[in-house]
């Protein structure tokens, strides 16, 4: 399924390319927006890395389990050779046969003597040159380590889970901003679009003024009052502008591309939503990555108290040494020998306890962390689901507004034509219509940006998103 979803994501982009290359550079859908996000964010590229690095470490901490294998070349110098001197034996055996030959009644005890000296040769033998060289094949294959290998493969296997929790929530913070940030740019394109109408009517409204002005129909502060709007609604479409501006900055740096030419396709209105507060709430309780993390952090601390607890176990590991240049070997070394080691550590100044002790106070301190961060995630989901509620409720409400206010609008302008009512009066009634117009834009706004914020908490993927706005 999440290949599937990683073929449509780059098949969607690869189609926005293609259109972009065909002349088609004018359009930008809300799909399209997340699309390039996903591919273009340099923080998911570094959440990527991280966690391509954490699949290593995992795969590198099971190689702990087999054996280690060195080949060690060795070439040496040293003061003097190592020579064997027996020369003391050679003596007594040259002595105790002169004796022997003397009392048996031999002649010439002493050429008998002489004649051995200089027939045995000297007992003294190099065992070890001042120079040499040994190249040896060495094999260490842990036994027992005191649970330090499973406890380090284990703390491997939920770095990488830890990485991938990360890139997954590097996905949801890019999403979120990009549904935030498109219908910000939507919102200030609306607003000027508003502005501009009003300017437009103000404009209208002023002619009007001063037309009836020359007429006699109307005083010179109604005229102004008019001339003094119609100057406000030019500064406020200014402001509009830049406000527009400053949105797309924001938009370009969430895609990683320019904005500026293409056109937002996506309408403003407010993103489908089927689902309640009881659903999001247990989304919530079960995906939330904040909550995962803490678990995660929770068992890597049990394998750290495994680890300290192993540290008052002894080490335990067979090794074996081949010696692959015999024919430089002195008589006293093995061409090869294998064995056991075993260590223990008999004192450690106390540090190995207060390790122990050490790690049950951090796996503690993670439980009630997981427990306030639960409290934190559901306040959350109140909060962002009470913000959708009434951004909806604002909308509704403001919509009847609506059509009272433009049936007010055009009352006053009639009554205006006649004498009848003051330019205030047209003028307040221009601007509670365009208030209402833009109050409305910004609830889709603000309910669309409360709903990604709530996606994000319950730590929706990607596919989860789509499945839920089809």
């Amino acid at each position: 399924m999440k290949n599937i979803s990683l073929f449509i994501s780059f098949a969607a982009v690869l189609s926005f390319n293609l259109n972009l290359f065909a002349g088609d550079s004018s359009q930008l859908s809300i799909k399209q927006a997340m699309d390039l996000a996903l591919k273009n964010n340099p923080e998911i590229h570094s959440a990527q890395q991280m966690l391509e690095s954490a699949a290593h470490n995992a795969s590198a901490a099971k190689g702990r389990y087999l054996p280690r294998i060195d080949v060690l070349a060795l070439a040496s110098k040293i003061n003097d050779p190592i020579m064997l001197d027996l020369n003391d034996i050679r003596s007594s055996i040259i002595g105790a046969s002169a004796a022997s030959y003397a009392g048996a009644g031999g002649a010439d005890p002493s050429a008998f003597r002489s004649g051995l000296e200089s027939s045995i040769p000297s007992f003294e033998k190099e065992v070890l040159n001042d120079t040499f060289v040994r190249v040896m094949a060495t094999v260490v294959q842990p036994i027992f380590t005191g649970f330090k290998v499973s406890a380090n493969a284990q703390v491997k296997k939920q770095e990488k889970f830890v990485s991938e929790i990360n890139f997954q929530n590097a996905k949801n913070s890019v999403l979120t901003s990009v549904i935030e940030d498109y219908y910000r740019v939507k919102l200030a394109n609306k607003v000027i679009e508003i502005r501009k109408d009003l300017q437009s009517n103000i404009e209208g409204h002023v002619s009007n003024a001063r037309q009836l002005f020359d007429n006699g129909m109307i005083s010179k502060a109604n005229l102004l009052r008019a001339e003094v709007a119609l100057a406000d609604a030019k500064k406020d479409y200014q402001k509009s502008t830049m406000d527009k501006e400053l949105a797309v900055i924001l938009l370009n740096n969430t895609l990683g591309i320019n904005t500026n030419n293409l056109t937002l396709t996506d309408t403003m209105e407010m993103l489908p939503n089927n689902y309640d507060e009881v659903y999001f709430t247990e989304k919530a309780a079960q995906n939330n990555n904040t909550v995962k993390l803490l678990e995660s952090k929770k068992i890597m601390l049990k394998q750290k108290h495994k680890t300290a607890v192993g540290n008052l176990l002894p080490n335990i590991a067979a090794v074996g040494e081949y010696q692959i240049l015999q024919d430089k070997l002195t008589m006293v070394e093995p061409e090869w020998a294998v064995g056991l080691t075993a260590s223990i550590n008999v004192f450690g100044g106390g540090s190995d306890i207060n390790e122990i002790n050490a790690s049950k106070a951090e796996i503690a301190a993670v439980d009630a962390q997981i427990a306030n961060v639960k409290n934190l995630i559901y306040t959350a989901v109140k909060k962002f689901h009470h913000q959708c509620e009434t951004a909806k409720k604002d909308y509704e409400a403001l919509e009847s507004n609506k059509a009272l206010a433009e049936e007010n609008l055009k009352l006053y302008h009639m009554s205006f034509k006649e004498g009848l009512a003051t330019s205030l009066e047209v003028v307040d009634a221009e601007l509670a219509l365009t208030k209402i117009k833009i109050d409305q834009a910004k609830a889709v706004f603000d309910y669309n940006s409360a709903y990604a914020n709530l996606l994000s908490i319950c730590s929706m993927s990607e596919e989860e998103f789509n499945s839920l706005n089809n």
